[in-house]
């Protein structure tokens, strides 16, 4: 579907590499103004079994389960069920107790003193919480029991004792694995509901998200892709056995804020056009304008710690701030995420344009994978061809 002619550098790149034996298998999507100009699968699902990849084989998204987490708060917040000012201590107490950490000389986490003040929603949802963000996020969660917690509010019961990286507010450090379950676990409180059911009644059903969630029924476990990676010489392709497993160390059918979640790359387009038609897709209005221009505005000042000059963060999106003369091809003010096997997706709200790419390979990067940063470009290239 789509003008296949007019993205031939968009397929050739992704089938040299798929011919080369370094991608296992690849689904594309890219909406103009809600029309699909780009709708292109290739490789396969399963190498040695030549099954090939279909369009609606089912990935793991990984850390772009963080924008629909990021969704879901905005949702809460419009009706008034939490501010995202508010402070998490309001609905788990223990972290009104934080304290900054750091490692010592034989690796080990010490506390230097309190925070400088308390996190907040905002806070988590722009990364800047300081919880899970570093070197010392990584110690603690090193020793945690992850593979054993199913919910985000079991997560989140470790997390309040947890030393920061950092005072919140003070520097912007993304969290890969942690501060999203906390935004997950307050959503679950508020709404007096479990964390996937509230996700397919308030976003996944009225978007027509069919194949998106935590736990899959049989017939989509059996879509779900087999993981690869590429080996130490980066010129060959290694399965990497992930069984049910969302991500790696959690148990199967573990929810959380931050990952494990599965979609196909058509599911996740609704979702992206979504946020591109300012809150409503299908007829359906999921988030108000106002909701979905927070979540994409750049949040940190120029300079603000942790920031270049070429990108920011809205809620759970890297925004570009502006483009990398000759390199980076995206508008600015563009903005979206990756997943750590290998899936991307961005929104131009200027141009209304929104591009998905999705992948299985468990060690090819998330956001700077250079296979996101191909898509990206030689999508807009393809776009500005005569």
């Amino acid at each position: 579907m789509g003008d296949s002619k007019k993205f031939s550098r968009v397929i050739n790149s992704v089938n040299g590499r798929i011919e080369r034996g370094v991608l296992p298998g690849v689904t594309l999507r890219v909406m103009l103004n809600g029309e699909c100009v780009l709708d292109y699968t290739a490789g396969y699902s399963n190498i040695e079994e030549k099954i090939p990849l279909r369009r609606d084989s089912v990935f793991r998204l990984a850390s772009m389960t963080k924008p629909i987490t990021a969704a879901a708060a905005l949702w809460c917040a419009e009706r008034g069920k939490l501010r995202l000012s508010d402070k998490i201590s309001k609905y788990f107490p223990a972290f009104a107790r934080s304290r900054v950490g750091k490692l010592d000389g034989r690796g080990k986490v010490a506390a230097l003193g309190a925070a400088e003040r308390e996190i907040t929603v905002e806070d988590i949802l722009t990364h800047s919480s300081g919880l899970g963000s570093g070197e010392v996020g990584d110690a603690q969660f090193a020793s945690f029991p992850r593979a054993h917690v199913r919910t985000p509010r079991e997560a989140v019961e470790h997390y309040g004792e947890w030393l920061l990286d950092f005072s919140p507010g003070t520097s912007q450090m993304y969290s890969p694995l942690a501060a999203l379950d906390v935004v997950a676990a307050i959503v679950e409180k508020v709404t007096d509901t479990e964390y996937e059911s509230f996700l397919r009644e308030r976003i996944f059903l009225p978007l027509g998200m069919t194949d998106t969630g935590y736990n899959l029924t049989e017939e989509q476990y059996g879509r779900v892709v087999k993981m690869y990676r590429l080996g130490d010489s980066a010129d060959k392709l290694e399965p990497h056995e992930m069984g049910r497993e969302g991500h790696d160390g959690f148990p199967a059918g573990a929810v959380s804020g931050c990952t494990a979640m599965f979609g196909t790359a058509c599911d996740y387009t609704r979702f992206a056009q979504m946020l591109c038609g300012d809150g409503e897709f299908g007829g359906q209005r999921v988030l108000s304008p106002e909701s979905v221009r927070l979540m994409r505005a750049p949040h940190f000042k120029n300079g603000f710690a942790g920031m270049d000059e070429y990108s920011n963060w809205g809620y759970t999106v890297r925004v570009r701030q502006r483009q990398t003369e000759n390199v980076q091809e995206l508008s600015p003010l563009s903005y979206g995420w990756s997943g750590a096997y290998n899936t991307h997706f961005w929104v131009d709200p200027e141009l209304k344009i929104v591009g998905v790419y999705m992948s299985n390979m468990s060690n090819a990067g998330g956001a700077g994978a250079i296979t996101a940063f191909e898509f990206e470009c030689d999508v807009m290239r393809s776009l500005k061809d005569k």
